[in-house]
């Protein structure tokens, strides 16, 4: 089956983190920084197979698994202290960009469905000038990719359906939320 063009569609979604903008280093240098503290290592590809899941689900998961994380809750909370520190030099894709903004001038409603911190979030996009129309973030949902949950709430807030709606997104477990709620990807 072919790919709808994208101005058969009522709305986009993009994911934030590695699809767009190019943030995917400066999490995967903070994971390994706040392991390394910790005292052992995480691969990037660990951490890019999990692309779109919640820091806190990411150290709960190495919890279980028996890494030495302490509590999850703070070894998350030191990642995204150690994020924080990397924002200032993320930029979005071009590419990506130029997508979201022609799809703007066709008068497509835009969302930016993403399992960061609302504050990471709004800070990359205030700092690249980027607007949509809506926002959903880690704090907005229980259940994160990959389940639907950030995707559904953010075609509600574009008053959209899923079969009216295109995905942007780069990770395993956001591809499969899309998936799971019904739209193209």
């Amino acid at each position: 089956m072919d790919f709808p063009p994208l101005e058969a569609f009522g709305g986009l979604i993009f994911d934030l983190d590695g699809t767009l903008f190019n943030s995917m280093p400066s999490h995967i240098a903070a994971w390994q920084q706040a392991a390394r503290e910790c005292g052992f290592s995480l691969t990037s590809d660990f951490i890019v197979e999990r692309g779109g899941m919640s820091s806190l689900d990411v150290a709960r998961e190495l919890a279980q698994s028996g890494c030495p994380v302490g509590d999850p809750e703070a070894f998350a909370q030191r990642k995204f202290a150690l994020y924080q520190e990397r924002l200032p030099h993320i930029r979005p894709f071009d590419a990506v960009r130029a997508q979201l903004e022609r799809a703007l001038a066709r008068g497509q409603k835009i969302a930016v469905g993403s399992g960061t911190q609302r504050s990471n979030a709004t800070f990359l996009l205030n700092q690249a000038g980027i607007r949509c129309h809506a926002l959903i973030c880690a704090e907005d949902v229980t259940r994160h990719k990959p389940d639907p949950e950030t995707f559904l709430l953010a075609a509600g807030q574009l008053g959209l359906t899923p079969p009216e709606i295109a995905v942007f997104e780069d990770g395993a477990p956001g591809v499969a939320a899309a998936a799971a709620g019904g739209f193209a990807c």
